[in-house]
């Protein structure tokens, strides 16, 4: 179900930059998902879903090519023989992530909210009770006040930002570049080099 869209209006300035920054997470998240889900459809045969004895979820068979090829056999004869590799092994894997990401917000401080520390009622007569909720509103009131800059986005100045029709608008460069390797893609392609094999086909 889609979020409620609102207006442009006046937020905690902290709301407005972590936006951008959950917005890069999310595109990082999507980035890795998309990365599982070709590996799950490309590199391994269904069913995906079945559940093994130790709880996990089973990804099925590694999908193999198989190709046929000539070469000298141990008779030194010119033999056929078939060749399986992991299909992973033959593609790149699209696994990208955000290297860096910098953006200008232009932003127009509209006002300033002040956080006030919580009421404490009046205690009732002097009971232990009573003298440590006193004890707790007196340090309260010892505390410094907390102070939020309340922005809303604002056009920027000059002649690039004259171009753009939009009112209000969010500069975003984002460099990607290749994920590094996760442990358990090492290990699977460790695993996968071990299922690269030739044989001589079964004689019919």
């Amino acid at each position: 179900m889609a979020g409620t869209v609102q207006g442009i209006r006046s937020l905690p300035l902290a709301d407005l930059i972590g936006a951008t920054l959950v917005a890069i997470v999310q595109a990082d998240t999507e980035a890795a998902r998309a990365t599982l889900d070709f590996i799950e459809t490309v590199g391994f045969v269904p069913p995906a879903q079945e559940q093994t004895a130790e709880g996990g979820i089973a990804a099925g068979n590694l999908r193999m090519a198989e190709f046929r090829y000539k070469k000298l056999d141990e008779n030194n004869e010119v033999a056929e023989f078939v060749a399986t590799v992991p299909v992973l092994a033959l593609v790149p894997i699209p696994a990208l992530q955000v290297k860096d990401a910098r953006f200008k917000l232009a932003a127009q401080i509209t006002d300033i909210s002040q956080e006030k520390p919580a009421a404490t009622p009046a205690p009732a007569p002097a009971t232990p009770t009573a003298l440590a909720a006193a004890n707790v509103a007196a340090i309260s009131r010892l505390q410094p006040l907390r102070y939020q800059l309340l922005a809303k986005p604002a056009a920027a100045s000059g002649a690039k930002e004259q171009e753009v029709r939009g009112t209000f608008h969010i500069e975003l460069e984002v460099t990607m570049g290749q994920a590094d390797l996760p442990l358990g893609m090492e290990k699977l392609f460790n695993l996968m080099d071990q299922a690269i094999q030739d044989r001589k086909p079964a004689e019919t």
